[in-house]
């Protein structure tokens, strides 16, 4: 995959403008062409406190710390709380009494259920919320932590570690004031998060790194941190056009191992897998010159898959999985499964290629189904091996079985290009494929393919919400030609019970182009999350 000469003309996406205030993010030049906005369609159809009485208020409950969704900000500390409210900054809700921490603010309190659209319009501002009316719209603060960035500290929509640690935000009902209970209630039980990798495949620079330079393959999936030495050049007002591809000079700052955390410590950790899987015996790394472009990777990752990084699904509807033939599909599905790794989208045949994967978390059954759009593999059928290609019947055959299965969520993964790839928007023809996740029965849709992050929807689902991500970009696939395709982002969502209540992305870019490390999301990961948001639809 590399570079194409030229893209097509590109449809993008019209912005809602619920954006104003937000990030100044401009595009990367795209392709020349007239361009026609495009109407999506909308979704189809401490410890914790003890967990309230739903028919009365609870005397205290936690308050998250919430921002708008935009913005970079990922966590917060107890004293920078204290001077926003000092400094009449902080929004509090009218009919709540801060007990934890003592702070002071004489600013007006706003009605907690108009908080989230107090945001939505002053996306940098920073408030407090009863943990009941948490929405998408409302990006929760963590309270910083020791880890790297201020990550890992206490959070009630974190990870299962940040969420049994001690909370220290507190809040009561004022005397003689009418919150609703369900406003208060906070359940966490019901709370579970997952993550999502970006593009996967060990073999080219992160072998090369691994095995032929000798580092091994537990240096290659335990990234730490990194920086830039330099200003990056894909960055607004101003970035060159595509076919101008400037690289970033990344430097490791060490943290290592906290890469993989993120996604080990989360409750459901998925990944899309691009390359075949072979036995390590007699494998070879792709040189680092190879133009073929035909890729595979050793057995020996399995065990970083499920215990470095503590993968839970496997997504495998990928271009490149014909590139060993049929015994390279064979050997992927047996080793596969024999780490006990739930896989989908690739099979002997069709049926198995459609066979959803599942995982059951905080009571429920989510399942998961994968199918693709990009040329270079063989498309499966009754007899043949191949990728579960995007087709309404698949979709709908797979989307069904899960259903059928009883799964209260169904989240759909398109590794899809819309006619190219390297781009940052959707297309027409992602749009139309959207349309048919949505009537399929997809609740979510998280897509690959393109190897550049974004755009990212929010969209109505009924009272719920719906995300999708079109591509998070690379995570250990070795294109280091250009910056877009250096870096990518970690999804990560919240759900309480089946109702996604939080979206977070977490930057990454690729030491060497071979090893994923985190990104400071108020500093250089900045250039990665500020591409999405500018192609973003929220509703």
């Amino acid at each position: 995959m590399d570079p194409p000469a030229t893209l097509r003309g590109v449809t993008l996406v019209a912005l809602v403008t619920l954006l104003a205030g937000c990030l100044n993010a401009n595009p990367t030049p795209q392709p020349s062409g007239a361009r026609t906005a495009t109407a999506l369609p909308s979704a189809a159809s401490g410890a914790p406190n003890p967990t309230p009485s739903p028919t009365e208020p609870t005397a205290t409950f936690p308050l998250a710390v919430v921002t708008g969704i935009t913005n970079l900000k990922a966590n917060i500390t107890l004293d920078e709380l204290a001077a926003l409210a000092s400094r009449d900054r902080l929004v509090v809700p009218c009919g709540v009494a801060v007990q934890q921490p003592v702070i002071a603010t004489s600013a007006p309190c706003v009605a907690a259920d108009a908080i989230a659209a107090e945001l939505d319009g002053h996306q940098k501002r920073v408030g407090l919320l009863p943990p009941g009316l948490v929405e998408p719209a409302t990006k929760v603060l963590s309270i910083s932590g020791r880890g790297p960035f201020g990550m890992f500290g206490p959070d009630l929509f974190g990870d299962t570690k940040a969420r049994a640690a001690r909370y220290p935000v507190i809040g009561s009902a004022l005397p003689d004031a009418t919150l609703d209970p369900a406003w208060t209630t906070y359940d966490p039980t019901q709370i579970w998060t997952m993550t999502n990798l970006g593009s996967l495949c060990a073999d080219r620079w992160a072998a090369h790194q691994a095995v032929t330079l000798g580092k091994g393959w537990r240096w290659a999936f335990t990234g730490g941190t990194a920086r830039y030495a330099a200003p990056a050049v894909v960055d607004p007002p101003n970035p060159p056009p595509f076919d101008q591809q400037f690289p970033v000079q990344e430097v490791d700052t060490g943290n290592d191992g906290a890469t993989p955390r993120v996604l080990r410590r989360s409750d459901v950790a998925i990944a899309d897998h691009e390359c075949p899987v072979v036995p390590s015996a007699g494998w070879q790394p792709r040189a680092i010159t190879d133009a073929l472009n035909v890729f595979s990777v050793p057995d020996d990752v399995l065990p970083h898959w499920r215990d470095t990084l503590g993968l839970d699904v496997i997504y495998l509807a990928a271009n490149h999985m014909s590139d060993q033939g049929v015994g390279g599909i064979r050997s992927t599905l047996q080793l596969i499964d024999e780490f006990g790794i739930p896989r989908t989208g690739l099979g002997m045949d069709l049926s198995e290629a459609l066979e959803p994967a599942y995982v059951d978390v905080a009571g429920l059954t989510v399942a998961f189904v994968a199918f693709n759009d990009v040329p270079g593999v063989v498309a499966a059928d009754d007899v043949t091996p191949g990728v579960a290609w995007i087709t309404r019947s698949n979709i709908d055959t797979a989307v069904g079985r899960a259903q059928e299965a009883g799964a209260d969520l169904v989240i759909c993964n398109p590794q899809w290009w819309g006619g190219a790839e390297y781009h940052d928007d959707l297309w027409p023809q992602q749009i139309e494929q959207l349309r048919w996740f949505d009537e399929a029965g997809c609740d979510h849709v998280i897509g690959s393919g393109t190897h550049v992050a974004g755009p990212l929807l929010l969209r109505g689902r009924g009272e719920e919400a719906s995300v999708v991500l079109a591509s998070p970009g690379n995570y250990m696939f070795g294109q280091g030609w250009w910056q877009e395709t250096q870096e990518g982002v970690i999804l990560d969502l919240t759900f309480q019970g089946t109702t996604l209540v939080n979206v977070r992305l977490r930057p990454t870019v690729q030491v060497l182009a071979a090893r994923p490390a985190l990104l400071d999301p108020q500093g250089d990961g900045h250039y990665v999350l500020q591409r999405i948001w500018k192609y973003a639809q929220l509703d």
